[in-house]
């Protein structure tokens, strides 16, 4: 982490991901961290650059984090993610 990314909830903003989208027209001023229980931490400033730390921070708490609750509980979110994604729409 190199302090570029939001400050969200300073001095002790706790574990999670953090995203901030000045304006919808300056996709640039977006800036993200993200901090596990495990210790990793990552930011990123740029919209592109925010898009792929949401998906590393998600692959992270699935498959990587070695706190085997954190695990469990990004697996479940990510099933239900599949499951609403998977529906059809009802007209």
């Amino acid at each position: 982490m190199n302090g570029i990314g939001p400050t969200i909830g300073n001095p002790h903003p706790g574990y999670g991901l953090r995203v901030r989208l000045d304006s919808h027209k300056a996709k640039s001023l977006a800036a993200g961290d993200y901090s596990c229980p495990c210790g990793h931490a990552e930011d990123a400033v740029g919209y592109a650059e925010v898009e792929s730390l949401v998906i590393r921070y998600g692959r992270h708490r699935r498959d990587e984090c070695p706190i085997p609750e954190v695990r469990e509980h990004a697996a479940r979110q990510y099933a239900a993610l599949e499951r609403s994604m998977n529906k059809r729409r009802r007209k």
